[in-house]
This record gives C-alpha cells, sequence and structure tokens, in this order.
C-alpha cells in the first residue's frame, strides 16, 4: 500500500518538473509570436496535474476508513448496485455504482414503487459477497465485496425461471425464486413461481447450478427463509388469496418444504398455513405475504411474516383505495417443517381501516433489532415504518405504528404513485444504531438513527448520488467487515 502511495507521489514530482522546465516564455517568443508551443506544454501539465490529483483524491476516497457499507439495488435496465460507505456517525458517502450485468424489471405489471413486491432481491452472504436478481433478463449474479467496499463482479448466472425476484442462502447454498415458471401471466394474481438452487463458491463467490432443484410453488413468491438448522426452507407466497390461481393456494400464505440435502428440496410442501381464510366473517382483506424472518426462541424456530392486505376476502385484488391495514404474524416451524398458528393477524395500526393515506398498508419487509426481541416493519404504498415488540413465546405486538414516515401513494389521483415516498426495503446496522430504509418513489437512501424500539426514528440524512430516478429501485443490503466470514 505504501509502495503505491511513493510511486504515485514520485510521478506527481515528476510531472510537476515537467512543467517548470517548459520555462517562461522568450523574448524570442513574444515578439515572434510562437507562444502556442509553451502554452500548449502548460495546458498538458495542468491536464496531467489535475488527472493525476483527481485520481489521488478518487482512491483516498474509496480508502478512507468506512466502519461499513451500504448497497442499493438499481432494478434499472442495466441492473447493478449502488455503494455507499458508512462513516462512524453512520451517515453515507458515494462509493461508486458497479454493473450486474443483467437488466432490471417490474414484476408488479404496476407503478414504480414495489417494483418486485419482493424482500431479499438483494442479499449479503458473510459480509463477503453481494447476490443481486436481475428480474428483466431471468438471471442471478454474484459480485465480491472488496477490503474498499468496491464490489467485482464474479459471475452471472440464468435463475431456472421467469422473474426471479428473491434470494435465501445457508452454508453456501442458494435458493432463488422466481415469480412465474413459463411467463405467460398478466400480473401478480396470475403467477405461480418456482425454486431453483446453487452452490456458492465461499472462496470465489462463483455460482452453478444445482441440477434437479427446481420445485413448482403453488403461487407467486415474495421472500425465502432457511431454518437456522438448515433443515426447511419456507416460502412467503404474495397471491395465495388470488382466485386466478389453484384452489389449494388459498390456505399457503406460506409453504415449506423440508431440505432432503443441501439443495434438494421434497417435492412438495411439507405444510401451507394461511393467518386469514378466505371469505371470511370479518370481511378482512386477505393476506399478500412478503418478508420472512425465522427467528429461534426456548429452543424452537419461528416464521415471522409481514402481511400486505392487498386482496379482497373473496380473492379479487383490491383497488388501492381498499387496501387495508396490514399485519404481522407469526407460526411456529418445528424440525418436520410443520407449521402452526402464534399470533395471527396483529395489525400495524390500533385499528383497522381502509386507504394507503388512512392507514399502514403494505406491509412488506421486515428487520430484526440485535437483540431480537423487537423489529420494524415497513410499508410501501403508506410510507410508514412501525416497530413491533418479539415474545418469548413467538407472539408479537405493536409498540410505535408510526416510528417513521414519508408521503403516502394517493388513490384518487390521476397518477397516484406521483409524490409518493415509497419506502421499499430496509437494512440495519449489526449494532441496531442506524437503520437505512430505500425509497422507490423519490429515489434515496433514509438513515435513521435507532435511540430505542418505543422511539421515533431520527432521520440524519438522504442520499441519492447514483440512483436512477423514475422509479423502481429495490434490495438494499448492509455489510459490516467486523462480521466477516471466509470462506471454507
Amino acid at each position: 500500500m505504501y509502495t503505491g502511495r511513493i510511486r504515485r507521489l514520485s510521478f506527481l514530482v515528476r510531472a510537476h518538473q515537467t512543467c517548470a522546465d517548459s520555462g517562461p516564455i522568450s523574448e524570442h517568443q513574444r515578439k515572434t509570436g510562437n507562444t502556442l508551443r509553451s502554452r500548449s506544454v502548460g495546458l498538458t501539465c495542468l491536464l496531467a496535474l489535475t488527472v493525476l490529483l483527481s485520481a489521488a483524491f478518487v482512491k483516498t476516497a474509496l480508502a478512507q476508513d468506512f466502519t461499513g457499507a451500504v448497497y442499493a439495488g438499481t432494478n434499472a435496465h442495466q441492473n447493478g448496485l449502488v455503494a455507499y460507505g458508512r462513516k462512524a456517525d453512520g451517515t453515507l458517502a458515494y462509493i461508486g455504482e458497479y454493473l450486474s450485468g443483467g437488466a432490471g424489471g417490474r414484476l408488479n405489471t404496476g407503478g414504480p414503487i414495489d417494483a418486485l413486491i419482493s424482500a431479499h432481491s438483494v442479499l449479503n452472504v458473510d459480509n463477503r459477497f453481494l447476490l443481486q436478481v436481475n428480474a428483466g433478463s431471468n438471471t442471478v449474479s454474484s459480485f465480491r465485496i472488496n477490503k474498499d467496499f468496491s464490489l467485482t463482479l464474479v459471475n452471472q448466472i440464468p435463475s431456472g425461471g421467469f422473474g426471479p425476484d428473491t434470494i435465501a442462502e445457508h452454508d453456501g447454498v442458494v435458493y432463488v425464486a422466481n415469480v412465474d415458471s413459463d411467463g405467460v401471466y398478466t400480473g401478480p394474481t396470475d403467477q405461480v413461481g418456482d425454486i431453483d438452487a446453487f452452490q456458492l463458491n465461499r472462496e470465489t463467490g462463483h455460482l452453478q447450478e444445482i441440477p434437479g432443484s427446481k420445485r413448482q410453488l403453488l403461487g407467486r413468491p415474495s421472500d425465502l427463509g432457511v431454518a437456522a438448522s438448515g433443515r426447511s426452507l419456507v416460502v412467503s407466497l404474495y397471491n395465495a388469496g388470488s382466485t386466478a390461481i389453484s384452489a389449494s393456494a388459498a390456505s399457503a400464505e406460506l409453504e415449506s418444504f423440508d431440505v432432503i440435502r443441501p439443495g434438494l428440496l421434497t417435492p412438495f410442501p411439507v405444510a401451507t398455513i394461511t393467518s386469514t381464510q378466505r371469505n371470511n366473517d370479518q370481511g378482512r382483506n386477505l393476506p399478500g405475504a412478503v418478508s420472512i424472518a425465522i427467528r429461534k426462541v426456548m429452543g424452537h424456530e419461528v416464521v415471522v411474516v409481514s402481511e400486505s392486505r392487498e386482496w379482497l376476502a373473496d380473492g379479487q385484488p383490491a383497488p388501492l383505495s381498499e387496501f387495508q391495514t396490514g399485519s404481522v404474524s407469526t407460526f411456529d416451524l418445528n424440525d418436520s417443517g410443520f407449521l402452526s398458528p402464534i399470533s395471527l393477524d396483529v395489525p400495524t395500526s390500533s385499528q383497522i381501516t381502509t386507504g394507503p393515506t388512512n392507514t399502514s398498508t403494505s406491509s412488506c419487509w421486515l428487520s430484526f433489532d440485535k437483540d431480537g426481541r423487537s423489529f420494524w416493519v415497513v410499508s410501501a404504498s403508506s410510507s410508514i415504518i412501525s416497530s413491533f415488540q418479539f415474545n418469548e413465546d413467538g407472539s408479537v405486538e405493536e409498540i410505535d405504528s408510526r416510528a417513521a414516515t414519508g408521503v403516502p401513494v394517493n388513490p384518487y389521483a390521476a397518477n397516484p404513485a406521483a409524490g409518493a415516498t415509497g419506502f421499499v426495503d430496509v437494512a440495519e446496522t449489526g449494532d441496531s444504531d442506524f437503520l437505512y430504509d430505500l425509497e422507490s418513489g423519490t429515489a434515496e437512501v433514509d438513515v435513521y438513527r435507532i435511540d430505542s424500539p418505543g422511539a421515533p426514528l431520527t432521520r440524519l440524512q438522504q442520499i441519492s448520488t447514483g440512483l436512477p430516478q423514475g422509479g423502481g429501485i429495490m434490495g438494499i443490503a448492509y455489510v459490516n467487515p467486523a462480521d466477516r466470514r471466509e470462506g471454507h
């Protein structure tokens, strides 16, 4: 490192001497008007010094002492990740953009907010690699995280289906879910997806398909979670209640598979479950399950799932004005992969109401604090972050329904998303001091300080450098070098 700096300084000194040697304009040059060469040499030297100093500045910016990094997915036509270095105070500084080699896409067939309707479209593995779905080109990309937090693309591989939207990893085995198996669909109402598995080389970051790993799902996946034991994989289905897919999906907000051996699941789910039945007497909208977190408490594992309420009780898609208050449900996951209810339909507001301007609808993303006893729930259409308590028996209860707020979509406007903030994903530092929220509507990353789960979040910064405008950005991950796990 020091050798490189000495060489750059020596080069700068030599360049300065060359410029100085060009000397002042002579009396002969002044009289004859032949000053072009001297001025040309001077200009050339100035440009050379400017380039060298700029390069030195960029190198210094990359090498400054960041305590971690945040990576945001662009989900653009040329998809990729925008890297930001985390400073000690939690604020971010732009590092650069790194292309995935694939294309982003919009799988919601709607507006720019929540383009994928999924969690973990960008995944941190061991704080050494980042994986990203390319929804528009049906591929998955793997990046190596360098010591200065820049990225190097390792490889890109077909996802095995149409519209990859979420990724999970356990002990070097990567599972990718696609929203549809054959690519023939009108939208989220009739999407029926699948899962494919890949081996991640934990030395190099190279992805390779595991033959025979494809498994069909009952509906449209939004997230995947692998149990800490590695024995089960759980899938959340966004459209389980939709009448446009099979009736068996109506009870499958979650479906779980046993892991026969790494990358190979049981041919069919061993269990399915939902928090709310179709045509229920309460007229409660059906859950569109999105984000999954699997937590271990008191010797057993609990699946925590965020539920947008964007399907009417009869299974028809709800218009935006009839979205209901979102919720969180929890289920016990035993060693055989069976699911049983714990807390069902715990709303993100004190009462259930309708419309994104009135309540916290579209509950989509989860982030647990380091103590495992509290977590955050992020809503897209209403742009609200809520805080919840996670109890030792696996039950949950709301703490603060409005820990942070933005501008909701307006269902009565000609363009409902115009001017909306569009909270779409969230990442948290390992020490739970800071929370980073991705905003699709404004194409920004919000930086919040976490004082306590019971206190409102304090916004410290909004940064948009490098993010494409126009909506659609998806996926965010935090990398902590202190938690880096070496490959084996």
